[in-house]
């Protein structure tokens, strides 16, 4: 099973990118999504949570993600240890949905798949891109956050130029719906004839 890693700053579209592989019928693994399912159901990950960031990271069986997010997003160190343990049960999980899936390719999705390095244990890798004043305008409506709060998160992700030099390809995501399907449509081709090749 090939593995295609697929990643973007926040508001670039990845997500929406992700459903379009999905309704094309590719195995998608939504590595954000997942991040805080376990966070909340694995037993030893919560246990190792509330030692690093206290017991007021979980409100009965919930994360806390208002107050984790104040906390490690003013704590580089932080935010790097939490997201070592996180990462770590992340991937014990994609490896054992990767067994299930079935076709030519499936997909990583993570907002931070370059940062956290599991770009390694992919065969190619996708970045969806757009400009940053759309990008910005797109996550306040999105997550019904303020200006800044957004910004102080970008903050802690690459650079959109830096994850363009570092991903195999790039979709932009700058126009409408219609736009976006069929770039996609166009990347999907181009890795299928990739991995005919390669048999």
């Amino acid at each position: 099973m090939k593995i295609i890693g697929l990643t973007g700053g926040i508001g670039a579209g990845k997500t929406t990118v992700a459903q379009l592989f999905e309704k094309r019928g590719y195995g998608v693994y939504n590595s954000d999504i997942k991040a805080k399912e376990l966070m909340t159901v694995d037993f030893q990950l919560k246990r190792q949570l509330i030692d690093l960031l206290g017991e007021e990271a979980y409100i009965g069986s919930e994360l806390n993600k208002k107050w984790i997010a104040e906390k490690i997003f003013s704590d580089a160190e932080l935010l790097k240890k939490q997201n070592a343990l996180v990462h770590a049960a992340v991937r014990k999980d994609f490896a054992a949905w990767t067994r299930r899936q079935k076709g030519s390719f499936c997909v990583k999705e993570a907002s931070i798949l370059f940062e956290s390095e599991s770009y390694k244990s992919c065969d190619y890798t996708v970045v969806v891109t757009a400009p940053d004043e759309i990008r910005l305008r797109r996550a306040v409506l999105r997550d019904k956050a303020a200006m800044e709060e957004i910004k102080k998160r970008m903050k802690y992700q690459f650079s959109q130029e830096k994850l363009i030099e570092l991903a195999d390809f790039q979709i932009i995501n700058n126009e409408d719906l219609e736009k976006l399907k069929t770039r996609v449509d166009e990347l999907i081709q181009k890795i299928e004839n990739l991995l005919q090749q390669q048999k």
